[in-house]
């Protein structure tokens, strides 16, 4: 696969557990064309080794700590613990700083996500982490697999509208966002009855938020989600 490398740039990092400096990949934002945005937000491009999510995962090479911009800035003494006994003790030095593939990607995702939940992350940045993931297994058209990450990020959006850590973790999710991501990723999981109550939610927000494409995603899928609803009473009846 050829990568047009002038798009990509190197940032430094500062590892939050073991304070080592690194070297990360980011792609820059002039070089992409946008192909289409799917309803949950997956954005793909006319090259998909491109795709900045890819990148989001920075993965300190000295101790094996993954994190992304979201993760608190700071670890904790008793984080700092964990992750020197759960993840550096077993830890063979990689670099993921260099041009990423698919694969290594996914790799990088996974172990973010262990990350996030030993050290506690909020929510909001667990559940970024399982939707980016079920998004590079669309991909892949690995369905099985995408659907069981959809799953445990809307339990985690969840979560996190319940505990509102989202205003605090994602500057850019919005409460209306939020309960019309939620609808969606429970549409696509097939709960439609979930679904239809959080889009109905967001769609509450019509006459309060200057978000009107939102508004009108949300008006299109509670009305895909009623639809969809429907035809699987009548498969059952039938």
């Amino acid at each position: 696969m050829i990568v047009n490398v002038s798009a990509l740039y190197d940032k430094n990092c500062h590892c939050r557990h073991c304070e080592a400096t690194f070297t990360t990949k980011r792609i820059r934002s002039g070089t992409l064309t946008m192909v289409k945005r799917d309803s949950d937000f997956y954005t793909i491009f006319t090259e998909q080794s491109l795709n900045p999510i890819y990148y989001t995962v920075n993965v300190c090479p000295e101790c094996g700590f993954a994190f992304t911009d979201q993760f608190r800035d700071k670890l904790a003494p008793w984080q700092k613990q964990v992750v020197d006994e759960q993840i550096s003790a077993k830890w063979t030095p990689k670099d993921f700083g260099h041009i990423r593939q698919l694969t290594e990607a996914i790799v990088s995702y996974k172990l973010a996500i262990y990350a996030a939940e030993l050290t506690d992350q909020p929510h909001a940045v667990k559940a970024g982490l399982y939707l980016r993931l079920a998004w590079l297994y669309r991909s892949q058209e690995n369905t099985e697999e995408e659907i069981r990450f959809i799953d445990m990020a809307v339990n985690e959006y969840e979560l996190s509208y319940i505990h509102t850590d989202y205003l605090r973790s994602d500057k850019e999710m919005s409460e209306v966002r939020l309960l019309y991501l939620i609808g969606e990723l429970y549409r696509r999981l097939e709960k439609f009855d979930l679904a239809i109550k959080y889009f109905g939610k967001a769609l509450a927000f019509r006459n309060h938020t200057i978000e009107s494409g939102i508004i009108r995603m949300a008006q299109d899928q509670w009305q895909v989600a009623r639809e969809e609803y429907k035809e699987k009473k009548e498969q059952k009846i039938g």
